[in-house]
């Protein structure tokens, strides 16, 4: 069929559309009515609010196809009415409290729903009933917050039991202890103790959450509380509670003499002591006098023992009790003290929702460090956070441009200087908490480093240039500048895990997405190379650059709008983008945006089980959508424009499967998937300016079919010429992704691996250089160089001529390091 006679039969394109079943029939409305009102009198719910959670619940049943146990789905439309609603305090004549005082454990309780479903159900409720962007946030901070407890409580857990031990004469519960049960009062029991001090946490890092919003900043916080409850044992000869095997026990501590001095078991926990010291005399010292000063605790507010006396630890307890339910009942949040009803490994389906390991991007996957020896350890996301702002605080010492970077001259210096004083006011405006000054203090620290390497790598590719002209060339320019210094406070945010998720960034210091992403590569490619970033800081600025390239650049008032109205139509494409060495911005950008796509299609065309020619297919209708028709990109997402290149596709070439509905399926198990990719289409703008969303299928029937039809028809149905090739379409091949940089094997030496060009050029070698090539070098040369690395250590046998240590070293190095087959070249250790 050709591609005239193809255009001149209409040719049914469109998607079916995933509806909702009908409005449930009046008996299970009836049954679902009958549940709800149940719940309310069990809740002592008010009116208005109890009116407004089922008219949420019918107006979506009507709508969406509500799957499972509608007492889940009341639930959520009580929990979402419940916090649009507000309560009067007596505070004063106007003083509000956000929500009408549900306590969220018990909605759960009485719908025998669990956390974690609630978490999973309530997501898809927000996007179900179209709820404001305000609640969403709202769920988001919700279910984070949640996920950084749960996550500290499984290290609580076990930090609690290596240092305190239940009596033999008393039973260790693993159940939730009532707040109301009658325990014996006064003396203080293993259970109490427990309880006591994983109330103190959630009091505390409630007290001043401002000085909490980071993972790491919080686990110094347990850890100062878990050190403090240490020394009130002490304190009081509760020998029976400590477990005699705790390496941070006193002298002594068993004797009837023995004679408590405060003492400090943060060394024993914390991998960044001084930082948690510091916590331990400022903030957790200040949380502790608010304490005593407010009666919630009461003791020795100057020593902050006799917490655990007799006479006060009952009150004690019951007053954090009191202290906490407030604070729940005001905001909202799940109440966080049921964690010790359990031990952490019983909540399996929990688990999977505490902090998980960062998704690794599909771009520059080839420039990720190699995985730390412990690799195969089970993730921590505590110990991972640690070590990413560890890695940071190697470069804390530099406080000053460096002499080389100096070259440059006062005047542009104190320029620079200047800009980098403008940002910080900037942070500290709009970042929340007393450590904002260290935190900006860290990324201006790790800017100068990178802005010296960078620098000097520039004069190394341009060593017949002036070095004080270039100098100034670079330091002169201010977004580069600036996006630099944004992009390493980006990454110390990252490392400490903080609540402010990127965009945040761009937001703080007004730099646009399309000049951020810029800077990015250059980042990665010297943090990567010089091995001052590892794997999980690399992964998160690939996956933040992804943002960029699939979204935050195309909105409609990006910077890329104006550089497209400025260049010729059509855009070029993949094959003039890459072959063009000078390129300028817009050429550089759609270079990373094609390569990008093109990974994604490829992804999803294989986990969809398409025809071996399908990604090619798919490519060609992606890119002319780029090229030709690229206002579909406006306020859009990538992933919508390839989704349904996927479709149109299918539809043309008369495939049965798969439906729609399974490539979002597929979709979702991407590592960028977010449901509103699909949920959430722009449409249009209506009269008031304010954007038009509808779901991507309607998306694809009425936009994205109306303009890529004729195409698609005239593209696919086209008769192949003698070589295959459809010759009457100027088609581009997709991009390929380019070698990867040489890495850095060890912090220790100047080790690196990288691939041969296929050429076999011959290296040239400095007499400081040694090289090792893979199939061609004998064994002595990698002997000579394990003897230089290891100071003479033999750590490794070597054959007569090499090959099969060459062959076995080969297979131990990732994929994107080695070459397929055999001779032509390999890859090489150069020191």
């Amino acid at each position: 069929m050709s591609g005239s006679e193809a255009a001149s039969e209409p040719q049914e394109l469109g998607a079916e559309v995933v509806s909702g079943s009908a409005a449930p029939p009046d008996d299970s409305q009836e049954v679902a009515k009958a549940k709800y009102t149940n719940l309310c009198r069990e809740l002592n719910m008010d009116r208005q609010t109890e009116i407004n959670g089922f008219e949420m619940y019918l107006k979506v049943s009507q709508r969406c196809s509500l799957e499972g146990e509608s007492m889940h789905w009341l639930c959520c439309a009580l929990y979402a009415a419940c916090r649009r609603s507000s309560t009067p305090t007596v505070i004063g004549q106007d003083a509000v409290v956000r929500g009408n005082c549900v306590s969220l454990n018990n909605l759960l309780r009485c719908c025998q729903m669990s956390i974690y479903d609630f978490k999973t159900k309530i997501k898809q409720w927000c996007d179900m009933a179209n709820l404001p962007q305000e609640f969403v946030n709202e769920i988001e901070v919700l279910d984070r917050k949640f996920s950084i407890t749960f996550t500290l409580y499984k290290r609580f857990r076990t930090i609690f039991d290596l240092i305190f031990v239940c009596p033999p004469n008393e039973k260790k519960h693993s159940k939730y202890i009532s707040l109301h049960s009658s325990h014996a009062h006064g003396k203080c029991s293993y259970i109490k103790l427990d309880d006591f001090c994983w109330r103190l946490f959630l009091c505390a890092k409630n007290q001043k959450p401002s000085n909490t919003v980071d993972l790491v900043s919080s686990f110094n916080l347990m850890i100062c509380c878990i050190d403090l409850i240490y020394n009130n044992v002490l304190a009081e000869k509760r020998t029976d509670l400590i477990n005699p095997k705790f390496e941070g026990l006193p002298p002594n501590w068993t004797e009837l003499d023995f004679r408590h001095k405060q003492c400090c078991i943060l060394a024993y926990f914390c991998d960044m002591t001084e930082e948690a010291k510091a916590m331990k005399a400022t903030t957790f010292r200040e949380i502790m006098s608010s304490f005593f000063q407010a009666s919630t605790i009461y003791g020795n507010k100057d020593t902050m023992l006799g917490l655990l006396a007799n006479e006060n630890f009952e009150r004690n307890l019951k007053s954090l009790n009191i202290s906490y339910e407030q604070y729940v009942l005001s905001v909202g949040e799940f109440d966080e003290r049921i964690l010790s009803a359990y031990d952490a490994s019983d909540h399996t389906s929990l688990n999977d929702q505490a902090l998980r390991p960062p998704v690794t991007p599909l771009t520059r996957m080839q420039d990720l460090p190699a995985q730390p020896a412990m690799a195969g350890d089970k993730f921590e996301p505590v110990r991972n956070a640690t070590n990413n702002v560890k890695q940071l605080l190697a470069f804390g010492r530099i406080t000053e441009p460096t002499d080389f970077v100096k070259q440059a001259g006062e005047e542009v210096i104190a320029k620079l200087l200047t800009i980098i004083e403008d940002l910080k006011q900037k942070f500290l405006a709009k970042y929340p908490s007393t450590e904002a000054k260290s935190r900006f203090r860290l990324a201006k620290s790790f800017y100068f480093y990178l802005l010296d390497k960078i620098l000097q790598a520039e004069i190394r590719n341009k060593p017949d240039i002036d070095l004080k002209r270039l100098l100034v060339q670079k330091i002169s320019l201010d977004i580069f500048n600036i996006t630099l210094l944004a992009c390493c406070v980006e990454l110390v945010l990252e490392a400490y895990k903080t609540d402010f998720k990127f965009p945040w960034v761009l937001e703080c210091f007004s730099i646009s997405s399309f000049e951020f992403q810029k800077i990015i590569e250059i980042v990665v490619r010297h943090g990567s190379h010089e091995g001052c970033l590892n794997r999980s800081l690399i992964k998160h600025l690939n996956s933040i650059e992804e943002t960029c390239l699939e979204r935050l650049a195309w909105s409609h008032n990006s910077l890329v709008w104006y550089l497209i109205a400025s260049a010729p139509p059509p855009l070029a494409t993949s094959l003039v983008v890459n072959r063009d060495r000078t390129a300028g911005p817009l050429q550089i950008f759609l270079r990373k945006v094609y390569l990008l796509g093109w990974l994604r299609i490829q992804k999803l065309c294989s986990e969809l089980s398409l025809c071996e020619k399908a990604p090619e297919c798919i490519w060609h209708i992606f890119e002319h959508s780029i090229t030709h028709d690229t206002d579909l990109m406006k306020d859009r997402h990538l992933d919508q424009i390839i989704m349904c290149a996927i479709y149109i596709y299918i539809k043309v070439k008369k495939m049965e499967e798969p439906k729609f509905s399974d490539i979002m399926r597929t979709y979702r198990n991407q590592p960028q998937a977010v449901n509103s990719v699909y949920r959430e289409v722009f449409i249009s703008t209506n009269e008031n300016g304010e954007p038009k969303v509808r779901d991507i299928i309607h998306f694809y029937n009425n936009v994205y079919v109306p303009i890529l039809r004729q195409f698609a028809i005239n593209y696919l149905n086209v008769a192949p010429d003698v070589s295959g090739r459809t010759s009457d379409l100027l088609l581009s091949p997709h991009p390929k992704e380019r070698a990867a940089q040489p890495k850095k094997v060890t912090q220790s030496h100047s080790l690196f691996v990288t691939q041969m060009p296929k050429n076999d050029i011959q290296l040239q070698q400095s007499p400081n250089q040694m090289v090792y090539r893979f199939y061609h070098s004998p064994a002595k040369d990698l002997q000579l160089m394990n003897e230089k690395v290891r100071g003479g250590k033999r750590m490794l046998s070597f054959g007569d001529d090499g090959v099969a240590d060459s062959k076995r070293l080969t297979r131990e190095l990732p994929s994107g390091e080695q070459r397929s087959g055999g001779g032509g070249g390999g890859g090489e250790h150069e020191t």
